[in-house]
């Protein structure tokens, strides 16, 4: 009898025992599928300025405009993006009410280092050519970029801007009798920096970014249509909150309004324009920008 019951409490010693058992056992974890990043994404932006200062020089008359973008991307990897898009605005020009620029191109980034090389067309929709004012004369046309970029730590990135067209600028039109003089060659270039400050006050990313730039214009352009070279400064006190950005900037050029032959200071006169669409002067822009893969 003793045997019988030493035989049935060992039997339940070793079935209580299995479940522990199998509980230390090491179990191999079900992987779990991560979802790769899809390689496109769309940005887009709105803005609106208290003036369209374009390298100095007002497109809106120091009127109001009102701006906006998107830009279709494609990230080949990590270091190359393909891209193509449309910024556009009001303006006020004595020609054209609106300026839609669709533009394309890559962007490399390696390491600290960027670069954006690129296509844009400057379009002027519905623009007309006015022969009263013979330096009104309007046309659409496209110039290539390049803009080099270097982070050098968190506070401070340096880039520049290098751009040129093809010997097209305004397409050659000048009003009656219709023929251009001359080539038509203009280049741009500048330098400039974004300096980031080490607080954000209220999760506000503060930042200064200065530029200085180069207008120039070949003697076709100067005697068809009156424009000279000139060069062009500004700074501007950048206050960002997550896809919010005020922008407050100073701008000033060292060309003047030309009294004898009109330039692109006062191109306005005689169409109810302003007199001087340069000069010093203070403007402020609010920004929306976001993207797609932003909102997820």
């Amino acid at each position: 009898m003793k045997k019988i019951l030493l035989s049935v409490v060992a039997a339940l010693a070793v079935t209580a025992a299995v479940p522990a058992f199998a509980a230390d056992m090491p179990v191999k974890a079900k992987k779990v599928a991560v979802a790769t990043p899809s390689p496109w994404d769309i940005a887009f932006g709105t803005a609106l300025t208290s003036d369209y200062v374009l390298r100095g020089v007002s497109q809106s008359n120091h009127k109001p405009a009102v701006q906006g973008y998107f830009e279709v991307r494609y990230n080949i990897n990590d270091m190359w993006q393909l891209y193509a898009g449309v910024w556009g605005s009001s303006l006020w020009t004595g020609l054209a009410n609106a300026e839609i620029d669709p533009n394309a191109g890559v962007r490399l980034t390696l390491g600290n280092f960027g670069l954006d090389v690129g296509y844009v067309y400057y379009g002027y929709p519905g623009g007309v050519n006015t022969v009263s004012v013979p330096q009104l004369a309007n046309g659409s046309y496209g110039e290539i970029y390049a803009k080099p970029s270097y982070k050098f730590n968190d506070i401070l990135t340096i880039g520049g801007i290098v751009e040129t067209g093809f010997n097209n600028f305004n397409n050659k039109k000048v009003a009656s009798p219709g023929l251009w003089t001359g080539d038509a060659r203009h280049s741009f270039y500048a330098v400039n920096a974004m300096i980031t400050l080490p607080w954000q006050p209220a999760g506000i990313t503060v930042s200064i970014n200065p530029e200085i730039g180069r207008e120039v214009y070949s003697s076709g352009v100067t005697t068809n249509m009156g424009w000279v070279s000139d060069t062009y400064y500004d700074v501007g006190l950048i206050l960002n909150y997550k896809a919010m950005t005020l922008d407050l900037r100073y701008w000033g050029t060292n060309v003047k309004p030309n009294a004898v032959v009109a330039n692109q200071c006062n191109t306005a006169v005689g169409s109810g324009g302003s007199s001087n669409l340069c000069g010093d002067r203070f403007v402020a822009t609010l920004k929306f920008d976001t993207a797609f893969s932003a909102l997820k």
